[in-house]
């Protein structure tokens, strides 16, 4: 599930146990970052993923199991149809009171920070990718990053759009917070490593 993205780096917090050990919180493309107290799902089993799944199939869990998704870096890997179907698994196995939280490139964010601050883009490149530039430009950091993060960039717009057909309401969040304990402190990435989307859904009624 691992893909090249904008701006990764692997955070101590993910290894930390969360305090409540009584939850169901399940992981959905987990790749070499599984989170500890999490039920981490992936279909590659290179990073010892709990269940070893194939995302763009039906979730191998019982409705109404969960009472927190977290997904990062994933969706992109998703076109819209079956993003959709990927939403509405991730609604039938969410509690009522559950929460999910989704991380992933924000389309929008890219662009404009293509266009107003090129040098930054550059340098989050050099600094969290490492994959060479033959040109050293913003151009080419945006033609190699909509080419190598996934088969779909979304912004908020077309993510809740998804979402809300799915059955849920999705609000932005802050880096590492959240109304909800655990989901709080998971981010791989700070706002300036990446032009990345931090987001939350819950179940509509």
């Amino acid at each position: 599930m691992a893909a090249i993205i904008i701006g990764i780096r692997a955070r101590d917090v993910r290894s930390q146990p969360s305090r409540r050990q009584d939850m169901t919180k399940i992981n959905f493309g987990s790749g070499p970052y599984p989170i500890a107290g999490w039920i981490n799902v992936d279909l590659d089993s290179a990073g010892r993923p709990e269940v070893v799944a194939d995302l763009g199939r039906a979730l191998p869990f019982a409705s109404g199991v969960a009472d927190f998704i977290h997904t990062e870096d994933f969706i992109a890997q998703l076109d819209p149809l079956p993003l959709l179907e990927f939403l509405r698994e991730c609604r039938r196995i969410l509690k009522p009171d559950g929460a999910m939280r989704v991380l992933t490139p924000d389309l929008e964010r890219f662009a404009r920070t293509y266009l107003e601050n090129p040098d930054h883009l550059v340098w989050i490149w050099k600094t969290f990718i490492g994959v060479p530039l033959e040109t050293g430009t913003a151009c080419e950091v945006l033609n190699l990053g909509m080419r190598l993060a996934g088969r779909f960039q979304y912004d908020f717009t077309s993510f809740s759009r998804l979402a809300a057909e799915a059955g849920f309401a999705t609000v932005r969040v802050g880096y590492n917070e959240s109304r909800f304990e655990a989901l709080r402190g998971l981010d791989l990435r700070r706002t300036d490593e990446a032009v990345s989307m931090y987001l939350e859904c819950t179940p509509t009624a």
